[in-house]
């Protein structure tokens, strides 16, 4: 049976909570920020929860610290990192197997079955293992094309230099290298990089920086245009419930974990984010 999650319960953690212990859910698939909501405000270690065999998560990063959080506090089931736009559907997965370290992303693993990535460097060339690169992927589900619009999809799928026979390659604009593994890791959008003073920074590293403290909830870093510099760094947080903790304590936090260049301008603390229709962070409602 497939269980929809009603209106108006997906912003309420003990609901979803409750949903889980009440309908006996054995599969779960949602965004990660549905699944940091639940083990922070859900009461999950007060739950039955044993029917949960598979906890499948994507469509934004999993802080670290929030995951292996859920899984010491769910350790039945298996939990996949799964990845991929919506172009490509999932193209990519990962199983984490034991609760990961506070401090360390979650891969997104390897292409799934029939799909290739490739990474490429600047120049449209195969960037070595270890290297940041653009993913490239082209596979059985990527898409066939958008609809009623020819000229887009021209602009988007793109002839494989790399292996012909594979058919059509789409450029996803996700940044991501190869680890001594063999794993995808993710560093962010390429537009969620931006220039200041100088340097190429990717926001997804400041935002990991700031959720490492322990009083921080969540956390988003904003490129806001400045004359002097290119672009200026704000930073936004949610502190956990019942933790105070002055931006102040916090930027000092981060000067432990990233180069100066990289140190927000500002942190405001705010009671919570915005949110997509997706439960995604609305960034564009965050800086009103």
């Amino acid at each position: 049976a497939i269980c929809i999650v009603p209106p108006g319960v997906s912003g309420f953690p003990k609901s979803l909570a409750d949903l889980w212990e009440r309908e006996k859910i054995s599969v779960w698939y949602s965004v990660p920020s549905a699944l940091m909501q639940m083990v922070l405000y859900g009461e999950l270690e007060k739950r039955n929860v044993e029917a949960m065999r598979i906890v499948l998560f994507a469509g934004e990063v999993f802080p670290s610290k929030h995951l292996r959080r859920l899984m010491e506090v769910v350790p039945r089931p298996r939990y996949f990192n799964l990845f991929g736009p919506t172009e490509t559907n999932v193209c990519a997965f990962h199983e984490v197997k034991t609760p990961p370290p506070s401090d360390e992303p979650i891969p997104i693993g390897k292409p799934c079955a029939g799909d290739e990535a490739f990474i490429t460097d600047p120049d449209g060339r195969l960037a070595p293992d270890g290297e940041i690169g653009e993913l490239c992927v082209s596979g059985p589900t990527l898409m066939s094309g958008y609809w009623n619009d020819p000229d887009k999809t021209a602009r988007s799928l793109l002839a494989n230099p790399f292996r012909p026979a594979a058919g059509s390659m789409y450029k996803t604009g996700d940044m991501v290298c190869r680890n001594r593994d063999g794993l995808l890791e993710y560093h962010g959008r390429a537009d969620h990089m931006i220039k200041s003073r100088g340097y190429r920074i990717e926001l997804g590293e400041i935002e990991s920086a700031l959720s490492s403290h322990p009083s921080v909830s969540e956390a988003a870093a904003i490129g806001v245009p400045d004359e002097a510099i290119g672009k200026k760094i704000v930073a936004f947080v949610v502190l956990h419930e019942g933790r105070t903790e002055s931006p102040d304590a916090i930027l000092s936090h981060c000067t432990k974990k990233l180069p100066p260049y990289m140190i927000p301008e500002s942190i405001t603390v705010r009671e919570d984010f915005p949110r997509t229709g997706t439960g995604k962070i609305d960034r564009k409602r965050l800086m009103r």
